[in-house]
């Protein structure tokens, strides 16, 4: 089987290629998931909201939201073009889990006050998804939504809140009926996280990045905060991605990865003769192909998926449990290409590839959001198959 693209849509590839010829330069490439640096930083905010600006953060949402009404696959190719160049495209629990959210439930009032300011990048968000004893069971969180009035006073913790030290605003889950069945109690809030009661404590990750506890005692938020209905709130979560457009391109993400170990295989000689000679560095090679291979062909079947409005195979957990175990083998596998050496960081003169297959290495572990693998594995199997628990 063929997958190619038509002729407008490989149009639609080169201008977004020219846009990043234009405004990416090479040493502002980063991945902004386990970066500090506030310089880079700095022009992601920057770069995001000249995304914004073309239309291209809201591509595929309805006009009247602050979107552009195009097809899927263009957000797909557009992914995949920003994989390519490791883009700092910031926000994307504003651009996929919020704004999925708000286009699925939300009211249209709600649409038009915060869909738009999402297509500009105007306002910043964070996950408010994980707690201490809910992770991959998300179903048991157990922070508490009260009414009070016309308000709502909101009591508990969140941890791994990537970007929730630079967001604006927190998409958080809560209980709003601790006596209903766990996956009906549960609603979602846009919460302002400069109001009183909200408070971090930094958590620092393998891979170089940030993320953070969150501590919310007594935080109010106004009615109007609450996203939807009472108590859909688990139906919102699983559907947001799908609802904003969310196309995944990781395959083209590692696929530069795989272009730089080649590179580097080409121009590093070993016992007389250049690594790509070397059998079985080639046999390494391949399964590093095979591995991108899949995740291009998963994410084609996704986008399918979304085009014609099928139940993704399995629960959509398939391509969750390729690409997170996928990841650290990935890793592996370079490091087992570059030898020792490629455990030495960035700056160290020694560091083949310039330290990446060692940030690869640490970064590749980052897997448990979204639920780790195993926890995929089980719903493969109940779902997908109807085995028994």
């Amino acid at each position: 089987m063929e997958f190619a693209f038509s002729a407008e849509e490989e149009r639609w590839r080169r201008e977004v290629r020219a846009f990043l010829d234009a405004e990416l330069p090479a040493d502002k490439e980063f991945n902004h998931e386990f970066t500090e640096d506030e310089e880079l930083w700095e022009f992601a905010r920057e770069f995001t909201r000249k995304v914004g600006k073309k239309g291209w953060i809201g591509l595929t949402w309805p006009r009247a939201y602050g979107g552009l009404g195009r097809p899927l696959p263009e957000r797909l190719i557009m992914a995949e073009e920003f994989a390519r160049r490791d883009a700092p495209f910031v926000n994307m629990i504003g651009y996929g889990l919020a704004a999925g959210t708000l286009l699925i439930g939300g009211t249209e009032e709600q649409k038009h006050r915060f869909l738009p300011d999402i297509a500009r990048f105007d306002t910043f968000w964070a996950e408010g998804l994980t707690e201490p004893g809910a992770g991959s069971d998300l179903a048991s969180l157990t922070t508490r939504a009260v009414r009070d009035g016309g308000d709502w006073i909101i009591n508990g913790q969140k941890t791994y809140t990537t970007w929730g030290h630079r967001a604006d605003v927190m998409y958080l889950a809560a209980r709003t009926d601790p006596d209903a069945p766990r996956h009906r109690g549960i609603s979602i809030f846009c919460l302002d996280l400069t109001l009183p009661g909200v408070s971090f404590s930094r958590l620092d990750n393998l891979g170089g990045g940030r993320q953070n506890h969150t501590y919310l005692d007594d935080v109010r938020i106004p009615g109007d905060m609450l996203i939807g209905e009472v108590g859909k709130g688990w139906s919102y979560i699983m559907s947001a991605f799908y609802a904003a457009g969310g196309i995944s391109a990781r395959h083209s993400e590692i696929q530069r990865m795989l272009d730089a170990v080649v590179a580097y295989c080409e121009t590093t000689v070993r016992r007389g003769r250049p690594l790509i000679e070397d059998p079985t560095v080639r046999s390494k090679l391949a399964e590093l192909a095979m591995i991108v291979e899949t995740e291009r062909l998963l994410a084609y079947e996704s986008l399918g998926d979304a085009c014609n409005g099928r139940t993704p195979a399995f629960a959509g957990a398939l391509g969750q449990v390729v690409h997170k175990e996928n990841q650290p083998r990935f890793a592996q596998l370079v490091g087992q290409i570059v030898g020792p050496l490629g455990q030495l960081r960035t700056g160290s003169r020694w560091a083949p590839m310039g330290g990446d297959a060692e940030a690869w290495y640490r970064a590749s572990y980052a897997n448990h959001a979204g639920g780790t693998s195993q926890v995929k594995r089980m719903v493969l199997a109940t779902r997908g198959l109807g085995l028994p628990r």
